[in-house]
């Protein structure tokens, strides 16, 4: 039978905040340094720790858009001065607050010349536009 050394550290590891910051309302950027490690441990404790944290981000974010006049993302509709595809984008930017695990409707009605903000978005009780 062969025997094999492995290399076996008995050094704590230490993690420490290099960077942290908040970019936007919806955007935070942290850079950590987790040391030491031998060699592959990085890749390991990087997978891992990529698959926790995605599994645990929940939120209520707006997935889906009708709108009877629009036939295409990149079409525009007559009296609206964004193209389809920046009401989208927009749309994409509201951060929304809910309890609920399951999806629901919510819906913009709006009549005449103004300017239409997140607030204007009509949602059920359990949701509130942040």
């Amino acid at each position: 039978m062969v025997r094999e050394k492995v290399a076996v550290s008995t050094r704590t590891l230490q993690w420490k905040c290099v960077e942290s910051r908040i970019d936007s309302k919806r955007l935070f950027y942290g850079r950590f340094i987790l040391s030491p490690l031998i060699k592959g441990q990085a890749d390991t404790i990087g997978i891992a720790m990529r698959r926790a944290l995605l599994g645990e981000i929940e939120g209520t974010c707006i997935t889906r858009v009708k709108s009877e006049k629009a036939s295409h993302e990149y079409s525009t509709i007559g009296g609206i001065q964004e193209s389809v595809h920046e009401i989208l984008m927009n749309l994409k930017e509201i951060v929304l607050r809910s309890n609920l695990y399951e999806s629901c409707d919510a819906s913009i009605c709006i009549k005449g010349p103004r300017h239409v903000t997140a607030q204007d978005i009509i949602l059920p009780p359990p949701c509130t536009n942040c």
